[in-house]
């Protein structure tokens, strides 16, 4: 991916026990230890990627050798500023 120029950013994440969530619940912050929730698969790490399409997304993603050990999610990032993000957030809009 680095050699063909598409790899972006790319790094590994700590493990889940390293974590610490946020919430706001009823105008409350919340801060738990741990993970948001239980599950047997976690996020390791990520891949960021320009490529022109999902298909040429998922032909890579089929080459990067973390498929070989797990599941790789393939996702657009939102084409959003984080400010007309946190616009739409406090509107209540979905994105």
């Amino acid at each position: 991916m680095t050699k063909a120029g598409v790899l972006k950013s790319s790094t590994g994440l700590e493990p889940t026990s390293a974590a610490t969530s946020v919430r706001v619940a009823n105008g409350k912050t919340q801060v738990l230890d741990g993970p948001y929730a239980d599950s047997k698969e976690q996020l390791g790490g990520f891949h960021i990627i320009d490529v022109v399409d999902l298909d040429a997304a998922l032909s890579w993603a089929a080459r990067c050798p973390t498929a070989r050990h797990g599941v790789i999610e393939v996702r657009p990032i939102m084409d959003v500023t984080m400010k007309d993000l946190l616009q739409k957030v406090s509107r209540g809009e979905q994105s």
